[in-house]
């Protein structure tokens, strides 16, 4: 229960919202999530449909969970992609199952997204998959301090549930976390996300088409707010790529240049998780 955080965990639970968010739940009941601001600047981005697109591109034929993955997060964000995106989606699952068929891992999963993207519309018994991210534009929501939330954490908790609205939470001035109701967003989906970024990247690095060109556009923009583990396994998917092309690089420098900025921001987020743990063991 909120209330019962004790003063000297505040530090410790503020970290655990940072890095992967935490759920928390008031007294009587009122449910909510609070998570770094971070997680949102790429989701609300209108260059996500190229993301969708190209992680669906990559998953297409895959043995693996990643079709699943693909699959619910595209329909989560189904609002988010223009007709031309679903247009073009619809097309090559067409164009694969078409000449796959049954031989496909997944077939009933690829006709069912193709029908989802076709028609716009999200089944009944799918609608919990586009329940996210439900949120108002950062901008528009009330701004609130860490000392504020953390004076009185069970009434802001009944606040948001009642109201239904989202809170930004700063520190020392600067957007920090964002607190919202629980029921407006599930932390699964950042596990997602990161995945969806990795599948899109490796189909951007062996197509270099169009389409890869305004994934690595996105990818330059966010890739400052990706978790360590988005990173990582990024900078080993282009170090592969680089010495070992499926198919040989058509641009290996803009390959070479992605993963330098990945490898010196992931170096940045080793420094600080582990001086932070200093900082706490100390």
């Amino acid at each position: 229960m909120a209330s019962s955080i004790a003063r000297q965990d505040w530090t410790h639970m503020m970290e655990r919202a940072e890095r992967s968010g935490l759920s928390l739940q008031s007294q009587k009941g009122s449910a909510g999530v609070l998570f770094s601001v971070r997680i949102l600047a790429p989701i609300l981005d209108g260059g996500l449909r190229h993301i969708v697109l190209a992680a669906i591109q990559y998953s297409l034929g895959r043995h693996t969970y990643m079709p699943g993955i693909v699959a619910e997060f595209t329909c989560r964000n189904l609002s988010r992609l223009d007709e031309a995106t679903r247009f073009t989606a619809v097309a090559e699952i067409r164009a694969h199952l078409n000449r796959y068929g049954e031989q496909d891992p997944y077939p009933r999963l690829w006709h069912s997204l193709s029908r989802v993207l076709t028609s716009g519309k999200i089944k009944g018994d799918d609608r919990r998959k586009e329940r996210m991210p439900i949120l108002q534009p950062l901008e528009s929501m009330e701004r609130i301090s860490r000392q504020a939330l953390a004076d009185d954490l069970d009434t802001v908790l009944e606040r948001i549930s009642r109201e239904d609205i989202g809170l930004v939470i700063t520190e020392e001035g600067k957007d920090d976390l964002v607190l919202c109701p629980a029921s407006w967003f599930n932390l699964d989906y950042v596990d997602d996300f990161s995945c969806v970024i990795n599948s899109a990247l490796r189909y951007a690095m062996r197509s270099e088409d169009e389409e890869s060109a305004a994934v690595v556009q996105y990818l330059r923009r966010h890739y400052q707010l990706f978790d360590e583990k988005t990173l990582s396994v990024a900078v080993a998917d282009l170090e592969r790529e680089l010495n070992q092309p499926i198919v040989t690089l058509k641009q290996p420098q803009v390959w070479k240049e992605l993963q330098e900025l990945f490898r010196q921001r992931l170096d940045e987020l080793r420094k600080e998780s582990s001086e932070g743990e200093e900082t706490h063991h100390g």
